[in-house]
C-alpha cells in the first residue's frame, strides 16, 4: 500500500509546479478565494437558522455541521465535588510507657488482632527485680507490725501489772494505818496508866517505840503508793508509744503495697497489648531495639478498629460548606478502582477552619461501608455530596446552554435557551428554565421541549471539495 504517499506526493508536486508556472497573481487570488470561502460559510449558517426548505448542497461549499444531542428523561444530582482521604473509623497509636530493649516482636503489618492481645514484650528482668524488692519490702513492713503488735501487748500486760501492785500496796497501807491506830491507842493508855503510876516506865517507852514503827511503816506504805503511781503512768506512757509505732508500722504497709503495685503494673506494662480489636496498619519497632521514653509515649504500633466501615475526611471550600449537612448522600471513585463506584453518607461538619495560603476549608467526615476490603487507609478519594436530586425530569446538556452559532449574536435576555432542531432542518432558539446542575446535565423546568428533541451542542465548518487517496480536489 505504498503508492497511496507516492500518489500524494506527486500530486502536491504538480500543484506546487502549477503555483509556480501561474505566477503572482494565481497566490493573489488563493487569498482572495479564502476570504470568499468563509463569507460563503457565513450566508450557510444563516440559512440553516431560518425556518424553511433547505438549500442543496453543492461540490466544494463550506457547509456548516452542528453536532446533536437528544434530550432526555430521568434524575440529575447536583453536586459539590470535594477530595479527601480514607480513614478508618478509629485509629489507636499504640506506645510504650517504658524504656528497654524489645525482646520480641509478636506482630505484623496487616496481622488481625484482638483486644488485649500481646504486642510485643519489653525485656522483664529489671522490672522483675524491683517486683520482687517491694514485696521484700511489704514483707518487712508487715513484720514490723507484728512486733509492734507484740510490744503493744507487752506494755498492756505491764500496766495491767502497775495497775494490780497498787491494790496490793492499797492493802498495805490499809493495814499499816490500822497497825499505827492501834499502837498509838496502846501508847495514850499507857500513858494514861503511867500518869497514875500504874505502868512502868519501860512499858510506855515499848508503846511509844511500837507506835513510832507502825508510823514509819504507814510512810513507806504510802511512799509505796506514790512510786506505784509513777510505775502506773509510765506503764500508760509505753502503751500510748507502742501504739504510735504500732500505727506507723501500718500506714508503712500501704506505703509498701503501692510500692509493690507500681512496680507489678511496670512488669505488666513491659507486655504491649492491643487496646482494641481491629488489624495492624502500622509497626515502627523490631525486635532488638531499644526504647528511650522521654515525656511522650513512643508510637510502636498503629491499630485500626475494624475496616469494614471507614471514613473519608474532605476538605470543602467555605463557599461550599453551608449547602453541605448531616445526612446528605454521597458517591466516590479511587484511582485503584476508577470504573467503581462507592456509596457514602455525610456523618459530620466539623466547624474547625483550616487556613492554607489564605484559602479555608473545612473538615466534612463521610461514612461508608469497606465489607470486601477494597478501600485501603490512606487512598484518595473524589467525592461528589449529592446536594439535590431531581427524578422523572428532562434533561439537556450543558453544552446546550452554552452553544451559540456562529454567525448569530447571543439573546440579551435573562433566560437561558437552547438551539433545537426543527423538522425542516433549521435550528431555532426555544428559551428554556433550568433547575439543578449535573456535571454533564441539567434539569429543565419549564421551555417547549419534549423527551427526544435534538438541541445543538456544537458545530464544525465542513471544508469544501473532495478528499481522495489524502488529495484534497475542488478547494
Amino acid at each position: 500500500m505504498r503508492f497511496v504517499p507516492a500518489i500524494a506526493l506527486f500530486g502536491t508536486a504538480c500543484g506546487l509546479a502549477a503555483i509556480y508556472a501561474a505566477g503572482p497573481a494565481v497566490i493573489a487570488g488563493a487569498a482572495g478565494s479564502a476570504a470568499d470561502t468563509a463569507a460563503h460559510a457565513y450566508d450557510q449558517t444563516r440559512r440553516l437558522l431560518v425556518p424553511g426548505g433547505r438549500e442543496p448542497s453543492t461540490f466544494g461549499s463550506d457547509a456548516p455541521v452542528f453536532r446533536y444531542a437528544a434530550i432526555q428523561r430521568g434524575s440529575i444530582e447536583q453536586t459539590v465535588t470535594v477530595t479527601g482521604a480514607l480513614q478508618p473509623v478509629k485509629t489507636i497509636e499504640v506506645g510504650s510507657q517504658l524504656s528497654g530493649q524489645l525482646a520480641r516482636v509478636y506482630v505484623d503489618f496487616n496481622d488481625t488482632v484482638a483486644k488485649d492481645q500481646p504486642l510485643a514484650l519489653i525485656d522483664p528482668r529489671s522490672f522483675a527485680a524491683k517486683v520482687d524488692e517491694a514485696r521484700a519490702s511489704l514483707a518487712v513492713a508487715n513484720a514490723l507490725v507484728d512486733i509492734a503488735r507484740a510490744k503493744l501487748d507487752r506494755a498492756r500486760i505491764d500496766l495491767q501489772n502497775a495497775r494490780g501492785s497498787r491494790d496490793v500496796l492499797v492493802a498495805k497501807l490499809e493495814s499499816a494505818q490500822a497497825v499505827k491506830s492501834s499502837a498509838q491507842k496502846t501508847l495514850q493508855r499507857k500513858l494514861a496508866l503511867q500518869s497514875q503510876n500504874v505502868v512502868a516506865t519501860t512499858a510506855v517507852d515499848d508503846a511509844q517505840t511500837e507506835f513510832t514503827a507502825r508510823l514509819a511503816q504507814e510512810r513507806e506504805a504510802e511512799v509505796m503508793m506514790s512510786l506505784n503511781s509513777y510505775s502506773v503512768d509510765g506503764a500508760q506512757a509505753d502503751v500510748r508509744r507502742i501504739e504510735a509505732e504500732l500505727q506507723q508500722a501500718r500506714m508503712a504497709v500501704p506505703e509498701k503495697a503501692a510500692v509493690l503495685a507500681a512496680a507489678q503494673a511496670d512488669l505488666d506494662r513491659t507486655v504491649i497489648r492491643s487496646p482494641i480489636d481491629g488489624v495492624v496498619v502500622g509497626r515502627f519497632v523490631n525486635e532488638g531495639q531499644t526504647l528511650a521514653v522521654g515525656l511522650e509515649s513512643r508510637t510502636t504500633f498503629v491499630v485500626a478498629h475494624r475496616l469494614e466501615d471507614m471514613e473519608i475526611h474532605a476538605q470543602v471550600d467555605e463557599a461550599d460548606i453551608g449547602r453541605i449537612a448531616p445526612g446528605q448522600r454521597a458517591h466516590f471513585t479511587v484511582d485503584a478502582y476508577p470504573d467503581r463506584r462507592f456509596e457514602a453518607v455525610v456523618r459530620q461538619v466539623r466547624k474547625a477552619p483550616q487556613t492554607q495560603q489564605h484559602v479555608v476549608t473545612y473538615t466534612v467526615v463521610l461514612a461508608t461501608s469497606n465489607l470486601d476490603g477494597a478501600l485501603l487507609p490512606g487512598m484518595t478519594a473524589l467525592v461528589r455530596v449529592v446536594i439535590e436530586r431531581q427524578d422523572d425530569v428532562l434533561k439537556v446538556p450543558l453544552a446546550a446552554l452554552r452553544f451559540q452559532p456562529a454567525g448569530t449574536r447571543p439573546d440579551t435576555t435573562a433566560r437561558s435557551g437552547v438551539w433545537v432542531r426543527t423538522a425542516s432542518g433549521a435550528l431555532q432558539r426555544v428559551a428554556v428554565t433550568v433547575g439543578a446542575a449535573g456535571t454533564e446535565q441539567v434539569a429543565l423546568r419549564s421551555g417547549d421541549l419534549v423527551e427526544g428533541s435534538e438541541v445543538a451542542v456544537g458545530q464544525a465548518i465542513r471544508p469544501s471539495g473532495i478528499e481522495i487517496l489524502g488529495i484534497r480536489f475542488g478547494s
